[in-house]
């Protein structure tokens, strides 16, 4: 997804070579379309030799592998986030949450930017159930994660370096 018009002034953008790349500006006012990533979270829970991960119900890649997590809302920091996804989408609270790193991906093919910072969680419960955008909860021993399967490649590379205790 890409601005196609001003969000400023309604004109119409150009493509236009600015600050070493190429952007959407317009013509008319000067206003830029940096095309930002969306903020994210998601949440790394393992527990006795076993990571927790959520199949997504809705697209972009519904019926695929993903950790918990999702968008910031405009008002909240990234922890407040993490809290608010996890009672969301798989009914548990946070006991402990350390940051792990950020994966950047894209919101589905050809989809807007995102940067999500990844948090290690100790859940207030391990009796969780699949809601909101979750259609199932799965535990996976380490071995035996569905790689393939997981939605997003930077998720996906965070959490095999996560999981196999590399920095």
């Amino acid at each position: 997804m890409i601005a196609r018009f001003c969000l400023a002034c309604g004109a119409r953008l150009r493509r236009v070579r600015l600050e070493g790349r190429w952007r959407r500006r317009c013509p008319r006012c000067g206003w830029t379309f940096y095309a930002n990533p969306v903020p994210a979270v998601a949440a790394v829970i393992v527990r006795r030799g076993r990571v927790l991960l959520t199949r997504r119900a809705r697209p972009p890649y519904a019926g695929t592998w993903d950790a918990p997590g999702g968008f910031l809302e405009a008002d909240e920091t990234p922890e407040r986030a993490l809290r608010r996804e996890l009672r969301e989408e798989i009914g548990v609270g946070v006991r402990r949450a350390r940051f792990v790193g950020f994966a950047t991906d894209r919101y589905g093919s050809g989809g807007f930017p995102v940067l999500a910072a990844v948090y290690r969680v100790t859940p207030t419960s391990v009796t969780m159930r699949a809601a909101d955008d979750v259609s199932e909860v799965r535990w996976f021993a380490l071995a035996g994660v569905p790689w393939r399967a997981i939605a997003f490649p930077g998720l996906r590379r965070l959490l095999r370096r996560t999981l196999s205790g590399e920095p």
